[in-house]
């Protein structure tokens, strides 16, 4: 059964040892993350894992950066020695006509700017810290998730379900970031799946 937590620094594990962290990350304000480790022999231990939401989000008084130090603060704490994470594309939800083409460019152009900044800051992390860092395409993750590349978030929440025992309900991940999560584990078993030099298997 996998342990969902709120907070990646109440996952406890032996930094003294020498097993690899692996990290997988869904970036955003409510950024998913799924961590496993690899053994010395390079074998992937699934138990225990992590998943759960980090929170990047940044309130009406707060500074602009603070979504940035908190992902900082977050690979301090979890320090991977590899990260796998979801190369977002941005693909509008409706389609382009010259009505609507204003709102959806605006929105995309600040998707696209918040995510590049977290992903700036992931690969400087990982670039000052020793630690690799990877981005796995969606349509990846999908298909290893459900078998289809266009999968949706319920089918990626039930996926979920079935392969970690995780009891996500499908209809309410609007309000929960249930399906960050899920895109956080199998961005993390897609990346030991396509990658494995990298963790040494």
């Amino acid at each position: 059964m996998v342990t969902v937590y709120k907070d990646p620094t109440q996952f406890q594990f032996d930094k003294t040892n020498t097993d690899s962290v692996v990290l997988g990350l869904d970036l955003g304000t409510n950024c998913g993350y799924a961590i496993g480790l690899v053994r010395p022999c390079g074998d992937v231990d699934v138990e225990p894992w992590s998943m759960g939401i980090w929170d990047l989000s940044t309130g009406r008084y707060d500074t602009g950066n603070l979504g940035f130090l908190r992902l900082r603060r977050f690979l301090a704490e979890v320090h991977p020695t590899i990260v796998y994470y979801e190369d977002v594309k941005y693909t509008p939800e409706e389609a382009l006509t010259r009505y609507n083409a204003a709102r959806i460019l605006a929105r995309a152009a600040t998707s696209s700017e918040l995510i590049g900044a977290f992903k700036q800051t992931l690969c400087m992390w990982c670039e000052d810290n020793g630690a690799a860092c990877t981005g796995i395409p969606i349509g990846t993750i999908k298909r290893l998730a459900t078998g289809r590349g266009n999968a949706n978030k319920e089918d990626m929440i039930r996926a979920c379900n079935e392969k970690f025992r995780t009891n996500f309900d499908p209809e309410t991940y609007t309000t929960t970031g249930a399906d960050n999560v899920a895109d956080a584990a199998f961005v993390l078993l897609a990346g030991i799946a396509e990658l494995p030099p990298v963790v040494g298997r």
